[in-house]
């Protein structure tokens, strides 16, 4: 069967790389886990919790949005990384990786990977963002890691790997690289980080590290072997604006950093001198990039809204305007809440006026733009509240569907149905189970305020009658055993019933049948109720059962009745009066039930053979003497 399928397969096509999606309330370890290599699995929006393991070679996972904050993976267990990967030519992007805060445990970890793509990611919250271990050849590229208690990104061991345009900030510390060699870091920004922007241990080798933008107080590089900090000078835009490329933006928060202060004479974007104080460090930066004029320098700050007033509660959008390519955003709504979205929507729950501000950031600079009173949120008018209902009366149990109908557009509502039963449902349906006259209030809810409206005595619930027993049956006499079928007669439409049949059995079906296996007069009794109450009829000496008539009369013959060992018998019952059961004595020790059986004799040996045939009248006996022969083989 093995070899069916594989060849299936194989003329079928099955193994082809599928897309896999993913939807919030299922697992991405299960599709990680049923994936082949060459699958895509896409992520739709939401929040996942769980810690992921991807062992397999050659999968993408991906977010369908593209956006890390709407697309979220949270650590089940913080004492495992959020993804944890091994294997080869693996891509992840588009996702939020949080929650992974024990030591040493990350957002992202890379173990023993070669080739694999990691990016468009936010890693927050996590001891380490980003950790390569023992990973060569992989790609780290446009990944925002951010508040992570002991690391952003972390290099260990790692060889051939390369770093290109990630961002981190508000770290324990930004960019680790230990113990490892031949790696490019190109293109990042590192600022804002509690003890250090960049470390670079003394066993890491033949680093390249040009064209970055640290900007934190401290700095740690030892000097291992063969790491440059700078290439030729290059034409093209470097991440501060300039027009060459060559070295690294060396800035400081306080703004007392060297490319913070160094002379640039001809305005090229490149310090006039070479920066030689790399803490720890025998190297040089030989071509330190400062704030180019002809660059783009820091951004203008611009913001727009809309809506920009309404009702409460009032969503609205808002649009970074900024010129000078802001990498980075914050927005403060002017209600105590902020955002590092670019383009957020915020939602103004209580009337006021706001002021917004925003400060868009780069690798030059930040600048903010705040407007006073901005978003102007009015209250609306409270809701009128009103209700309609159908039925508004009948019997018990009666099912009542309730309607809001307030003016006013309420949001939340609470309904009282009179019988010590709420809802908050704005159409609730309820059910009424006894009898009585119920007030029925509903207190409708907005921003503006709330609203009772009241209706008194409005569910009238009547009881049933309740039902009047009656009952018919058929056969109501005949001989045992005797099957009969009852039927409920009864009218006011029971909803239950039990049923006596006299000889001390009971049933609760609507229509039983019942059987009779003794002589007797019986007395049958149904109980029929509803919810109004019950009834009982009794039918005295109802049914009558007789005795068979006669007791049968025993016979049967065998086939063959001679022959060698093992002689296979069949037995047929040919008894008179009816017989219902059935034992035979085959003379060997054996016996049977069954009417008509097949016997198999094994010895040699002369059997008489014996039939008892029984009915509810009584049993017969016949004996043959010495009736099958069975010879030796």
């Amino acid at each position: 069967m093995l070899v069916t399928f594989l060849i299936f397969v194989l003329i079928s096509g099955i193994g082809a790389a599928s897309d896999i999606i993913v939807k919030p309330g299922n697992s991405i370890q299960t599709a990680v886990t049923k994936s082949m290599s060459g699958d895509v699995i896409t992520v739709k929006p939401g929040t996942y919790t769980e810690n992921i393991k991807v062992i397999k070679n050659g999968i993408t996972i991906r977010s369908e949005s593209g956006n890390p904050d709407n697309t979220i993976i949270k650590a089940k267990s913080p004492g495992a990384d959020v993804l944890f990967l091994q294997g080869n030519n693996i891509k992840i992007t588009g996702f939020k990786t949080v929650g992974a805060t024990r030591s040493s445990y990350s957002g992202i970890c890379l173990s023993s990977c070669s080739n694999c793509i990691i990016e468009n990611n936010k890693l927050s919250d996590n001891s380490y963002g980003i950790y390569v271990l023992r990973s060569k050849g992989n790609q780290i590229s446009k990944n925002t890691v951010t508040n992570d208690g002991e690391y952003g990104i972390v290099l260990g061991t790692a060889t051939d790997n390369t770093l290109s345009g990630n961002t981190a900030f508000n770290n324990g510390r930004g960019i680790h690289v230990g113990n490892s060699d031949s790696n490019k870091l190109s293109g990042n920004t590192v600022r804002n980080n509690n003890a250090y922007g960049l470390y670079v241990c003394p066993r890491s080798d033949s680093n390249m590290i040009y064209n970055n933008y640290f900007n934190d107080a401290n700095m740690a590089i030892k000097n291992g072997i063969g790491n440059a900090y700078s290439i030729k000078k290059t034409a093209g835009t470097n991440i501060v604006g300039g027009p060459y490329k060559g070295g690294n933006f060396w800035g400081n928060p306080d703004g007392t950093g060297f490319s913070q202060t160094a002379v640039d004479k001809d305005g090229d974007g490149i310090s006039d001198s070479a920066y030689k104080s790399i803490t720890g460090s025998t190297y040089s930066d030989y071509l330190p990039l400062v704030n180019s004029k002809s660059g783009t320098g820091k951004p203008v700050a611009a913001i727009s809204a809309s809506p920009t007033s309404g009702k409460a509660p009032l969503s609205v959008a808002f649009t970074d305007k900024s010129t000078g390519s802001p990498t980075s955003w914050k927005w403060t709504f002017g209600d105590g809440t902020t955002s590092t979205t670019k383009n957020p929507t915020h939602k103004y729950s209580a009337k006021g006026n706001y002021t917004v501000a925003l400060t868009a950031t780069n690798a030059a600079g930040s600048n903010t733009v705040t407007k006073s009173n901005y978003i102007k949120v009015t209250t609306s008018a409270k809701p009128v509240a009103a209700v309609s209902a159908s039925p508004t009366s009948g019997k018990a149990p009666l099912s009542v569907a309730f309607t809001d109908k307030s003016t006013g557009s309420p949001t939340s509502w609470k309904w009282s149905f009179g019988d010590g039963t709420t809802s908050t449902t704005k159409n609730p349906t309820h059910k009424y189970s006894a009898k009585g006259n119920y007030t029925v209030a509903l207190t409708a809810t907005n921003a503006a305020g709330t609203n009772t409206v009241t209706k008194s005595n409005y569910i009238k619930v009547t009881t049933s009658a309740k039902p009047v027993a009656a009952v018919s049956a058929s056969p109501t006499s005949g001989n045992a055993p005797l099957n009969v079928v009852f039927t409920d007669k009864s009218t006011g439409s029971p909803t239950s019933w039990k049923w006596s049949f006299g000889d001390g059995t009971t049933s609760t079906t609507k229509n039983p049948t019942h059987k009779y296996s003794a002589k007797g007069n019986y007395t049958v009794a149904l109980t029929a109720t509803n919810a109004a109450g019950n009834n009982t009829v009794t039918k005295s000496n109802y049914i009558k059962v007789t005795a068979t008539s006669q007791t049968p009369v025993a016979n049967f013959w065998g086939s063959p009745l001679s022959g060698k060992a093992p002689l296979n018998v069949v037995f047929t019952d040919t008894s008179t009066g009816s017989p219902t059961s059935w034992k035979w004595s085959f003379g060997d020790g054996t016996s049977s039930t069954v009417k008509s059986p097949t016997h198999k004799y094994s010895a040699a040996g002369t059997y008489t053979v014996k039939l008892t045939a029984s009915n509810a009248a009584g049993s017969n006996t016949k004996t043959k003497s010495s009736y099958i022969k069975v010879t030796k083989a």
